[in-house]
């Protein structure tokens, strides 16, 4: 797998990163394990995860950073492997009270960094904001967490505009590190935001792509493939009600049924939707998780298809919101 440079950083990482929501709760630690197996065997070094993955699923909490850590020890792969990971998610019970602060970074990183069992974080994010506390006791927490060699880089996720480029301009006025990377919803597919407006996911729209592309700040994907709704759709499976609230509307059936043309050429709904965030004009690097060794190869065979420039910008010209001038 090719690797791809994230700008003003060291870190070189493949081009697809490996989600791990499930590890440790719907994915066995055997099953876990072994897709990681894989993705180091098929060149992928880039593992993302959060503190919060997997407490919907058990009494435990952080089974995939568990996971991650045993499989990282009992492998001994942490130089070739780089981690990242999220901290600072509001409670389940209500994603309205927010747990941004400089104790609550502290904390959560310290959590992370035992279930990892390593000594450092390559790419830390803070999984929400707090608005109400100042970017400048946010970034001088995080600062003082890469001095102490705790973290290598800190990024944001589900953070408005406004906040990352006062963050960006705290960061150069006092010289700080800043945000490497953003991590934020990025897809082909059009999607209904406020169907999913209680968990406080932002997706890209056009003033961010714009700001991306200006600044040239790192990306991280998730929801790129949207939970393989395209293919489903085209094969005829069942769309659960979850998937159709975010998805179901005419621009997605244009693209589905354009793409299902573009299937008689030997394209796969994947091939267009991981293309459509690595062609960014910045370094945009889709997340995905799979459930089987099959469904790893696939991507991964996916994300490095060269599909035809012309077919991928006539499945954009269907999207109707959340379109960018690339």
């Amino acid at each position: 797998m090719k690797k791809i440079q994230f700008n003003n950083t060291n870190l070189q990482v493949s081009e697809l990163c490996l989600g791990t929501a499930n590890f440790g709760t719907i994915r066995s630690a055997e099953e876990s394990f072994a897709q990681m197996d894989l993705f180091a065997e098929l060149g992928g070094n880039f593992i993302d995860t959060a503190l919060v993955y997997g407490d919907w699923g058990c009494d435990e909490r952080g089974r995939s950073e568990k996971v991650i850590g045993q499989w990282l020890s009992d492998r001994k792969k942490r130089q070739d492997v780089i981690i990242s990971t999220k901290g600072c998610h509001p409670p389940f019970e209500d994603m309205s009270i927010p747990r941004v602060s400089a104790a609550e970074i502290r904390d959560d990183i310290a959590l992370s960094l035992e279930n990892l069992r390593t000594g450092y974080i390559d790419l830390y994010f803070l999984h929400r904001d707090n608005p109400l506390v100042p970017v400048a006791e946010i970034l001088e927490t995080l600062e003082e967490q890469v001095k102490k060699g705790n973290l290598r880089y800190y990024g944001c996720s589900n953070w408005t505009l406004d906040r990352v480029k006062e963050a960006a301009a705290y960061a150069k006025a006092h010289k700080l590190q800043g945000f490497a990377c953003n991590q934020i919803m990025m897809t082909l597919a059009d999607v209904d935001m406020s169907s999913i407006e209680w968990t406080k996911m932002l997706i890209l729209d056009e003033d961010f792509y714009d700001y991306h592309k200006e600044s040239g700040l790192n990306l991280m994907a998730f929801q790129c493939i949207a939970g393989g709704y395209f293919s489903k759709k085209i094969a005829g499976k069942e769309i659960g009600d979850g998937q159709k609230a975010m998805y179901d509307c005419a621009a997605n059936d244009a693209i589905a049924a354009k793409m299902a043309d573009f299937a008689k050429e030997g394209y796969e709904p994947m091939d267009f939707m991981l293309r459509y965030v690595t062609k960014a004009a910045f370094p945009a690097i889709p997340i995905s998780s799979c459930s089987t060794a099959e469904q790893l190869r696939d991507l991964t065979r996916s994300v490095e298809k060269q599909v035809p420039d012309e077919m991928l910008d006539e499945l954009i010209s269907l999207k109707k919101v959340q379109k960018y001038n690339r």
